[in-house]
């Protein structure tokens, strides 16, 4: 089977976004609204179920998780964890080549922002929180629509030990670092943020596969809490 590479982002925005650090400090200062779909709630409920079941481990969140190679992959480097991965799309969750998932992980269909409102209400904070190679959506008008422009930002600030965010679009990565630096100097909530090109010792999504494959320059984002009360990935903070 022949490869097609895969195109590179394109975007008449050809730097950052002009009211990133506007949208970023709203965000911080204001609440959604937004009202919680009932099988988000459901969704929650599971894994928080399954939480309790394990014995309450220490826990990595993998948002966007797609068809779950990711969350897999996680589960195996972290056996004494356990690994939620959330995607919205069923028919994602379901394209998964039978692959069986190990007794430390769980793959559930939820919206992302309800997801972490709830988690965030719950005082659940994740040792780790993943979000590999989210939809950039490349238009400035879209900027709200980029995590770091959502207005379930804080919610990602308040549910996390550590992020880790993946992309192929310079300017997203870009982005996401400077919008933990604002949300940072406005709330003191993480150090160690770093923004590098990184070549990946093992791809971990397609996505990752036909990027690096095609290429791309892979951006990774990276961010602690200064004040975890967890210690990295060994132990829960809950």
């Amino acid at each position: 089977m022949s490869f097609t590479p895969a195109k590179p982002v394109t975007s008449p925005q050809q730097g950052r976004h002009e009211n990133l650090e506007a949208t970023v400090r709203k965000h911080l200062t204001t609440r959604s609204q937004k009202p919680i779909a009932e099988h988000n709630r459901s969704a929650f409920a599971q894994a928080r179920t399954c939480w309790e079941s394990l014995g309450r481990p220490p826990t990595i969140l993998d948002s966007g998780c797609g068809t779950g190679e990711s969350t897999r992959y996680l589960a195996n480097t972290y056996p004494d964890h356990l690994v939620v991965g959330i995607d919205r799309s069923l028919k994602r969750l379901e394209n998964n080549d039978n692959q069986i998932l190990s007794r430390n992980s769980l793959l559930l269909r939820a919206e992302c922002t309800d997801f972490w409102l709830l988690a965030e209400q719950a005082n659940w904070r994740f040792a780790k929180h993943t979000l590999f190679y989210p939809n950039p959506y490349p238009k400035p008008k879209h900027l709200q629509r980029r995590w770091h422009g959502d207005a379930a930002w804080t919610s990602i600030l308040a549910i996390s030990n550590a992020i880790e965010l993946r992309t192929n679009w310079p300017i997203y990565a870009d982005e996401f670092y400077h919008a933990l630096l604002i949300s940072e100097a406005h709330q003191a909530r993480f150090g160690h943020i770093h923004s590098h090109v990184y070549t990946p010792d093992q791809t971990v999504t397609a996505f990752e596969r036909k990027y690096h494959a095609s290429g791309h320059a892979l951006w990774q984002v990276t961010a602690t809490h200064i004040t975890p009360n967890a210690d990295s990935l060994s132990k829960e903070n809950h």
